[in-house]
């Protein structure tokens, strides 16, 4: 696997990054000095060479005002020990040497003699001997000075003439352009040496004050993730890690305290699931104990109230004591659902299909509707749930049948159904498919709406609290949810989602 930048660490990220910026930075100043240092020794060099000549063209304005044309020669000699001075010549304006400190050159002439009167300084490369007798190509910077005409010159010049000679300073600069080298190198040694010790600098602060805290930072929270709730990082300091690593332990202790106060309350609800589990058998006990007496109760109770005329008082206390009874029977009935188990024959069904069944059963069962008013509107075409399609209708039945009792003075009622937007789950889409029932009935207030799927709770006085319960219990045994929506004198809604299954799983139960 190759190198990634991204998976580096934050320390070698932050050193690279710095390191980068140094050296750009550093080596623009290196490449800034050294032209610096360039162009002084350019100067010096013709600074040099400058002073040279006037001191040489002095001397040789001397020596021809006494005739001692003998003295140029020594007076030229004399400037090339000077450090770097490789030649000086003295020629006419034809080009003609008249002075040399190379005597080969002597009355020789110059090659292009307008080209050192146009130009006053230049730099040409020269083919010379070193001391060893090789052959080398050196830099040469020629210094070009006009020996102007003047009253003292006119007994050998004639007067018209406004140069009577041209004087030429020529200087080595391999010298100066070692010393350049060596100037450039020492900064390009010093710039590397720079460069690593901030380096280092900067990662041994970083790997004190940010890498080693957040390893410990990052330590701490594997140890929460795994379950370890007393692991604390220990980081003292006023700065931004120190902070950090506070924030964090505080965290840590809210985490804890929180976890132990959903630990305490999850063995209260054990308590309670056991103690309703007990009422529970108990509750079935006492039901089917009760059954059987009640059916005799009441069949003595139709044969004392045949006994009675309609219009006797008698017979309004019977017709009390045997809605009584019915009452007692629903409970009865109540009870035995909520405690039996829920049925597991799970098929592919057709929500639509189902609901509408439901739907019908409860039209025809209550004689029409014209109390209220009833909607549907299925989505098609929706996929199939695995469902036991008779516990389910149950449960829509329980719903619609609370839809209305919450209407006693009329209203509507809609059925609908709907595919929720996918999932993603296990690498894979998961639809789900949602029912909803809605009524405009009286509503549930704030304060009984996280109630009414408890045992036994109702707002109704004829109301046993089951209903809802057992619903409830139904839908979640399916792998699905129920919410509900409500406001008072507005109306209710209750929304059931349920896994829809695969087309392929539907293929298998088929076949």
């Amino acid at each position: 696997m190759g190198f990634s930048f991204r998976s580096a660490s934050l320390i070698f990220k932050v050193i690279f990054v710095t390191s980068a910026i140094l050296i750009l930075a550093i080596s623009f100043n290196v490449y800034w000095n050294t032209m610096l240092h360039e162009g002084t020794i350019g100067k010096l060099t013709e600074e040099k060479a400058k002073i040279i000549a006037e001191f040489i063209e002095k001397n040789v304005i001397r020596a021809m005002e006494k005739g001692r044309h003998s003295e140029i020669h020594r007076v030229l000699q004399n400037y090339t020990t000077y450090k770097g001075i490789w030649k000086i010549n003295v020629f006419r304006p034809d080009g003609i040497i008249t002075a040399t400190t190379f005597e080969r050159e002597l009355n020789t002439k110059v090659g292009d003699v307008d080209y050192y009167l146009k130009n006053k300084n230049f730099v040409r490369e020269e083919t010379l001997r070193n001391k060893d007798g090789k052959t080398v190509h050196e830099p040469i910077y020629y210094y070009v000075n006009l020996i102007q005409n003047r009253p003292e010159c006119f007994q050998c010049h004639d007067k018209k003439d406004k140069v009577v000679g041209v004087l030429v300073v020529a200087e080595s600069m391999r010298e100066m352009g070692e010393w350049a080298s060596k100037v450039r190198t020492h900064s390009i040694i010093l710039a590397v040496i720079t460069i690593g010790f901030l380096a280092s600098v900067l990662g041994l602060l970083f790997l004190k004050f940010i890498e080693r805290p957040i390893i410990k930072l990052t330590d701490v929270m594997r140890k929460v993730e795994q379950g370890n709730l007393d692991a604390r990082v220990q980081l003292k300091g006023k700065d931004a890690m120190g902070r950090l690593a506070e924030n964090l332990n505080t965290m840590i202790e809210k985490l804890q305290q929180a976890k132990q106060e959903a630990e305490q309350y999850h063995q209260s609800l054990v308590k309670r699931a056991d103690r309703m589990a007990s009422i529970g058998e108990l509750a079935s006990g006492i039901a089917h104990e009760i059954r059987n007496p009640l059916a005799g109760i009441q069949g003595a109770i139709q044969i004392l109230a045949e006994g009675f005329p309609k219009e006797d008082n008698r017979r309004q206390v019977t017709d009390e004591i045997e809605k009584q009874i019915h009452k007692l029977e629903r409970l009865v009935k109540d009870l035995l659902n909520y405690a039996k188990p829920i049925p597991t024959n799970y098929i592919p069904t057709d929500i639509n299909e189902l609901a509408d069944k439901v739907l019908s059963f409860f039209i025809t069962q209550q004689g029409g509707t014209n109390s209220f008013k009833v909607e549907k509107k299925f989505f098609s075409p929706l996929p199939k749930t695995m469902i036991d399609p008779h516990s389910m209708e149950q449960a829509f039945l329980n719903i619609i049948l609370n839809a209305k009792k919450a209407m006693p003075r009329g209203g509507a009622f809609k059925i609908s159904t709907r595919l929720l937007p996918p999932l993603r789950k296990d690498g894979d889409e998961a639809y789900e498919v949602q029912i909803l029932f809605e009524d405009t009935g009286i509503g549930i207030g704030k304060e009984n709406l996280q109630k009414i799927f408890n045992p036994f709770f109702s707002t109704r006085a004829d109301g046993t609290g089951l209903g809802l319960s057992i619903t409830k219990n139904i839908v979640e045994q399916h792998g699905g949810r129920i919410e509900v929506e409500s406001q008072v004198n507005t109306g209710t809604k209750f929304m059931i989602t349920l896994p829809a299954v695969k087309e392929a799983l539907c293929r298998e139960h088929s076949a």
